[in-house]
């Protein structure tokens, strides 16, 4: 075997291994856009912004498209079809066109601060896309990804977590979305919980927390239980099965930090601070 022949033999092997499957996926008429993955580092998983919910089903369909190990997706653009958002979250083809232009400007403009790479301190403020163009005459967006933040989405050795698409395309509120992403980041590693999805965070900062959900500043504490842990836990419950547990600590008369445990169980019940499940009906039994 020649030189040239082995060489383009491994390179080949190379290539086969780490090829964009998503991608290739998406050209099968049979491939479904929420059964590829979502994977980033937990810096961005944890970063401060707000998107809403159009624009978050955007951001991750888009980001679930990029291979997570290759390298050549910083000079690739990702396209969104209105006929892939429809299928992935169950709306009319008409709401899907309407959505995805919507979301351009939005994905184009937001701002998303996070944390510096390889640990060093400080933050850094990004924006997601370098350009986003909706396409009318095709019924798609075309969107490429800011090259300061690929280090965030791919090439990823440690630090970073993956969940199935497929797990949040039922949310209805950003805010459970982007908890639930919390979730994941802060989730135990699986060969140590014998193979649940669960997890814990101590001592959890109640501003940083409103931050990294992109909660308005002018919502008080009774809002920010009401309109977004309320309604996030309440979701998380039912469509995806993660029951969250939260305790308040308080300095001096003030809520300033969470302890927040969670376990993926349908069967678990666990009453809640922001609220609680719905108690079982007795069931009677008949007089003899």
């Amino acid at each position: 075997m020649t030189f040239d022949t082995q060489l383009a033999r491994i390179k080949a092997n190379i290539e086969a291994k780490t090829k964009n499957s998503n991608i290739e996926a998406g050209t099968d008429p049979l491939h479904e856009l929420a059964d590829n993955t979502v994977t980033k580092s937990h810096a961005l998983s944890r970063a401060y912004y707000r998107l809403g919910l159009v624009e978050k089903r955007c951001m991750e369909a888009l980001i679930s498209k990029l291979h997570p190990q290759r390298g050549d997706n910083i000079i690739q653009e990702m396209e969104l079809s209105a006929l892939e958002y429809s299928k992935a979250y169950n709306v009319t083809d008409k709401t899907a066109y309407r959505d995805i232009a919507n979301a351009v400007q939005g994905l184009m403009h937001r701002v998303i601060t996070a944390d510096r790479q390889d640990g060093k301190k400080g933050r850094i403020e990004l924006t997601l896309m370098i350009k986003s163009e909706y396409k009318d005459d095709e019924g798609r967006i075309s969107c490429a990804f800011n090259p300061l933040i690929i280090p965030y989405l791919i090439g990823l050795r440690d630090k970073f977590s993956s969940y199935p698409l497929k797990n949040a395309v039922n949310f209805s509120s950003s805010y459970t979305w982007r908890f639930y992403e919390l979730l994941v980041s802060w989730a135990q590693p699986k060969q140590d919980t014998d193979g649940i999805f669960a997890g814990w965070i101590t001592n959890q900062s109640v501003t940083d927390l409103r931050n990294m959900l992109g909660v308005p500043d002018s919502y008080t504490w009774g809002m920010f239980q009401k309109k977004v842990l309320d309604i996030a836990l309440k979701e998380l419950r039912e469509k995806a099965h993660i029951v969250v547990s939260i305790k308040q600590r308080k300095t001096v008369r003030k809520i300033t930090h969470l302890d927040i445990e969670f376990i993926e169980n349908s069967q678990t019940e666990i009453k809640l601070e922001g609220g609680e499940l719905p108690k079982k009906k007795r069931v009677r039994k008949p007089k003899k």
